[in-house]
């Protein structure tokens, strides 16, 4: 074990360099960990700790939330996991083409191309077999969106990597929204067409796109509508 002045050193270290130390001596913080860890090892999960973490808490703080869960962009199934694992049975919508990214506009060209990140349905309903309240929606969204057009979101996870599928998300959800609901997103702190699409749908709107730790941005629901 490192002595005071060594553990220093080594936060300071670390600060530097811009990382997060996350505080393993909170025992929620630390069984939240031991989940991403175990989810981590069971299949490739496309997000690090710090966001598996606010992943997860976000999904627990919506649980005095009316409505359901939706994920847009599945991908191997990781996230989905832990969406699970924080929620109390509610239903979880999963909308993917399992086809990969399904094209980019010149502002994604940079960090994505077509195709990538492509994950298999059959392995993801293998790997979340023995969760109830699964609805699968396959196919290129905002066409699969018709099974939810009358149903409210307390939680909804992004993660589908270019502007256009970013803006077709919030388009659908935001107004499914509950008062206090989450829209937790992936790569906004580093994938302009991501982040454009955020800025320019709540432009406009009450709410504020507050970026978290990592890659992620996250929006609460102020009023219904």
């Amino acid at each position: 074990m490192f002595d005071w002045r060594t553990r220093q050193k080594v936060k300071r270290l670390v600060a530097e360099q811009g990382l997060v130390l996350l505080n393993h001596r909170d025992p929620e913080r630390r069984a939240i960990m031991q989940r991403i860890a175990k989810v981590k090892r069971e299949t490739d999960l496309g997000i690090d700790y710090i966001e598996g973490l606010q992943l997860t808490m976000a999904v627990e703080r919506t649980r005095k939330v009316p409505g359901e869960l939706a994920e847009v962009g599945v991908y191997r199934g990781g996230s989905a996991k832990l969406i699970l694992l924080a929620s109390d049975g509610r239903p979880l919508h999963l909308f993917d083409t399992f086809q990969g990214i399904p094209a980019v506009e010149a502002i994604d060209a940079p960090h994505f191309k077509p195709g990538a990140w492509k994950g298999s349905l059959e392995q993801v309903q293998s790997y979340l077999a023995g969760h109830d309240n699964l609805h699968f929606h396959v196919g290129f969204f905002p066409d699969t969106a018709g099974p939810i057009a009358d149903t409210r979101f307390a939680f909804v996870n992004l993660d589908v990597d270019t502007h256009q599928s970013t803006k077709d998300a919030l388009n659908v959800f935001y107004p499914r929204m509950s008062p206090g609901g989450v829209i937790l997103s992936h790569d906004y702190g580093w994938a302009e067409g991501v982040k454009k699409a955020f800025d320019d749908f709540f432009a406009d709107k009450p709410e504020p796109v507050l970026r978290l730790s990592g890659s992620q941005c996250l929006v609460v629901k102020v009023a219904a509508g």
